[in-house]
């Protein structure tokens, strides 16, 4: 039996108030459902279940692991990789367009009386010109940093981070759209998990026209 979920937020919560309580609530009921099917071997803690798919749900997390991957294959001297705005967030588009943030895609099934779960998890990255940067005015200290992020001299999420919040990168288009999934397969009976990572360049998001 399959079984398809989607959860939407049509606005960004307050300050302080909890963030997709109906998301949550419906996980935990999922998991417990798990730990109670036929052929589950062993006491499965349905909570350690829930926390252990919790921690594999941090979109920001998993983000700084793939642009740590990706950045010393794909940026060199006049090459930059980074996260593009609001990709994590339903935000409004056009007059009456609403963008949707990439999905999470979670698959939980039972094996060999183990629970077992696949996270699929798409990040979206361009990867810009130094030299485009600069004409549009981004910092250029900010760019002399870059170097750090290849030889680890620096936390990664500081320099993109910052390079994020330059008023000049606001609305530009990246030389080249990337699309980095991240996926996790989990065995919560044995604790063993792998993970893989792919990157593709979309033909849609190069051609001219954006999705």
């Amino acid at each position: 039996m399959f079984t398809q979920l989607v959860f939407l937020s049509s606005e960004p919560n307050k300050e302080n108030e909890p963030m997709d309580s109906y998301f949550l609530q419906t996980l935990r009921e999922i998991c417990g459902h798990m730990c109670e099917m036929d052929g589950v071997i062993g006491s499965t803690d349905p909570m350690a279940l829930y926390g252990g798919l919790l921690l594999r749900l941090c979109r920001s997390t998993s983000e700084k692991d793939a642009l740590e991957e990706i950045t010393p294959w794909l940026a060199r001297d006049e090459l930059i990789v980074l996260p593009l705005k609001r990709r994590h967030h339903t935000f409004a588009g056009k007059v009456g367009e609403t963008k949707l943030a990439q999905p999470i895609d979670v698959e939980l099934f039972v094996e060999a009386g183990d629970v077992h779960a696949k996270v699929t998890m798409t990040h979206e990255f361009g990867l810009f010109r130094k030299s485009d940067l600069l004409s549009r005015g981004v910092n250029e200290h900010r760019l002399s940093e870059w170097s750090k992020l290849l030889s680890k001299e620096k936390p990664l999420s500081s320099n993109q981070h910052k390079l994020l919040h330059d008023a000049a990168f606001t609305n530009m288009r990246p030389w080249v759209f990337l699309d980095v999934d991240v996926i996790e397969r989990i065995n919560f009976g044995s604790g063993n998990n792998v993970r893989f990572l792919s990157v593709t360049v979309p033909d849609e998001k190069n051609s001219g026209y954006v999705r």
